[in-house]
């Protein structure tokens, strides 16, 4: 007999109807969150942190600023334009030159310096390194967070009222009811947590104060307030971290609390996390109480932060020495003996479908040197209308040079290029998890394209051409963006909308105003025999006409068809893991084939396959032919998957014939 209760918990001893087991469902994986990859005026250096708006990368790395007399940065135009052509996540990993220090250096960060009311000294260091950091103001508030009226007991404890927030730490200051005696600043020792909420609370102080005992004192509850002004970006408003402790024992002890923002080499919200300043050593020992009077403290800028985006070159992009590519997997991470960099810890991001290296062509520079300093006895140059140029109408036919990093007109700096793009293809190649987006080396004819292209082979990889400007929005000049950062938003924005199924192509690239190249029908013709994807410009803009990887292998010459197999791999690698274990049983092998079965119909309704029918779509067998009794005593559970993935459309022939009457005929056959 089956028996429940009203409550549908057990009661007496008997037999109960037991919730049935929830079935596992596969979910397809996402490939849609891009990797990006290069250079920013500030934000972590080799931590892959992830980000969903345009404004977290702003806060994070920094706008669309320019170096004056230096390169231009790609990786902020890049991920721009990923959010703008509808991207949804990305994951955006600064890169630094490696030295002897570590990706980080201390010598290109800025340090502060709080002298207390005891002499004693507190160093702060910028979040990360960079010129931005020499702009930060900071100061330490003392703030009045609670204003109390404490019982004082015969044993010197004080009862504060219920809904007091002093717990062990706080510092109070306290004051004579009939304000005689000066104020006195005590320590919380302990607080009685065992009381009830909303009961009076006793506090034990770290020494006796001058209180009457039966009284009633005035108590102030002191806590430390850090306000932190960034001018390089006032517009972001810096950061207010307030109710903050003034010794190690406080639940918000200030050390704590910059730490708990520190940038750790994790994968995560860092963006969420993170404070614009971080203590340097510990803090211990440090005595933060306030004078009297609460007064601020002002830190000192007692060393500048640099830019060393000048040393920056093909190293700082990959792992230094050898690479084992058969040791790269998606678990390997931080916590590895030799942290990975650049874009072989980007790699390591198990999330990213898609991977693009914007400034791949940086190759370090000589910066410029500051302008001398106006001497102050000598007179300044006329300013005035009259005597001033005229300042020059731009708009975006005017190009900005890019400058600063490999041409590949020149024939060293294309094989340098082309060496990088290989070590990144490779690397995709390795993981087997995401594509490589390449770049066509920009200012290059269709013979050198095609040699070019005869490097690369594999369906991780695929390729963009030409170059597409964007408006600054600064002064409306053109910048050229290499076209990845196009296709990385249209792959993303194609996946979300329509799914994997759907190539990702005839989009239109969003904010390109000019092509740094002229793409003819015959060049067109042979650039897409090659597997290059090709903008082209048409009334509305410029709509890439292509969605093929640098494969050779027909089966896999479709991006859709690489990206959807790599999809179902990883599914059934990430999802099915927790079966293993299970009794091998014939239950278990007709639960994995329901499982993949359903997830293989679900894709054939949305058009992934070929077939007409289910038959002719997929199959999956995982039955007792292919698990005979040897093989279950070995521990193996064999199954066989077969899918037929749909091919995209790429050619439309029409023929048109003239029949006898004089009537015309339009036929149209697709293929």
């Amino acid at each position: 007999m089956i028996v429940t209760t009203a409550s549908g918990a057990p009661g007496h001893p008997g037999v109960y109807l037991a919730q049935p087991r929830t079935r596992t469902v596969l979910r397809p994986e996402r490939l849609d969150i891009a990797g990006f990859v290069g250079v920013a005026l500030r934000g972590p250096v080799d931590e892959p942190v992830r980000i969903e708006r345009w404004s977290e990368f702003e806060r994070l790395f920094g706008g669309l600023e320019r170096t004056p007399g230096g390169p231009l940065r790609m990786l902020p135009y890049a991920v721009s334009t990923f959010f703008r052509q509808g991207g949804r996540a990305a994951y955006v990993l600064r890169v630094a030159p490696h030295g002897d220090e570590g990706p980080t250096s201390l010598d290109a960060t800025a340090r502060f310096r709080l002298t207390l009311p005891s002499g004693q000294e507190a160093s702060l260091i910028a979040a990360d390194e960079g010129l931005w950091g020499n702009r930060l103001v900071v100061r330490l508030h003392y703030r009045v967070d609670q204003r109390l009226e404490a019982e004082v007991r015969d044993d010197g404890v004080l009862v504060l009222p219920p809904g007091a927030n002093a717990p062990a730490g706080s510092l109070l200051r306290l004051r004579h009811p009939d304000a005689v005696v000066d104020p006195a600043m005590r320590w919380v020792a302990s607080v009685d947590a065992r009381l009830p909420r909303g009961s009076p609370q006793p506090v034990r102080l770290d020494e006796a104060a001058a209180l009457v005992a039966g009284t009633r004192a005035k108590v102030d509850v002191v806590t430390g307030a850090l306000q932190i002004d960034d001018l390089s970006r006032p517009d972001l408003g810096g950061e207010y971290l307030g109710g903050l402790g003034l010794r190690p024992d406080h639940p918000r002890w200030i050390h704590t609390v910059l730490m708990e923002g520190r940038p750790a080499r994790t994968d995560g919200d860092a963006a969420a996390r993170r404070h614009l300043l971080a203590p340097v050593d510990d803090w211990s020992d440090l005595d933060f109480a306030p004078p009297p009077e609460l007064s601020p403290i002002d830190a000192e800028l007692i060393g500048k932060g640099g830019d060393r985006s000048p040393l920056i070159d093909g190293s700082a992009f990959f792992d230094p020495g050898f690479v084992d590519f058969h040791t790269i997997d998606e678990d390997s991470g931080p916590d590895d003996p030799d942290p990975h960099v650049g874009v072989d810890r980007m790699a390591r991001v198990r999330e990213i479908g898609l991977l693009c290296v914007p400034d791949l062509t940086w190759d370090g520079y000589a910066p410029v040197p500051e302008p001398p300093t106006h001497h102050p006895l000598k007179p300044l140059p006329c300013r005035c209308r009259s005597c001033a140029a005229d300042e020059p109408q731009t708009d975006f036919h005017t190009v900005v040079s890019v400058g600063g990093g490999l041409d590949a007109r020149n024939a060293d700096d294309l094989d340098k290029l082309a060496a990088r793009q290989e070590r990144v293809v490779e690397l995709a190649r390795a993981c087997g998890r995401f594509v490589a987006l390449l770049d066509v080396p920009d200012q290059l004819s269709v013979a050198q394209i095609a040699e070019w292209r005869s490097r690369f082979d594999t369906s991780y990889a695929a390729a963009y051409h030409p170059w597409l400007a964007v408006a600054d929005p600064v002064d409306g000049r053109a910048i050229p963006l290499p076209p990845s950062a196009y296709a990385a938003g249209i792959i993303a924005e194609r996946e979300s909308r329509l799914g994997l199924s759907w190539g990702p192509a005839n989009e239109l690239a969003a904010g390109a105003v000019r092509a740094e190249a002229v793409v003819t029908d015959a060049a067109h013709d042979n650039l897409h025999a090659l597997g290059i994807n090709v903008y082209r410009a048409e009334r509305d803009g410029f709509r890439l006409s292509a969605a093929r990887t640098l494969s050779t292998d027909p089966d896999y010459r479709q991006l859709s068809v690489r990206r959807l197999m790599t999809m179902l791999r990883l599914t059934l690698q990430r999802q099915c893991a927790d079966l293993a274990f299970e009794p091998n049983t014939a239950e278990l092998r007709e639960r994995l084939r329901q499982m993949v079965t359903s997830l293989l119909r679900d894709l054939a309704r949305q058009g992934a396959f070929a077939g007409r029918t289910e038959d002719d779509s997929f199959f999956v067998r995982c039955g007792d032919d292919l698990n005979p009794p040897e093989s279950q005593a070995l521990g193996r559970l064999i199954a066989e998957i077969g899918v037929a993935p749909a091919v995209p459309l790429e050619y439309i022939l029409v023929r048109i014939a003239r029949d006898p009457d004089g009537s015309l005929t339009v036929v149209r056959d697709g293929r």
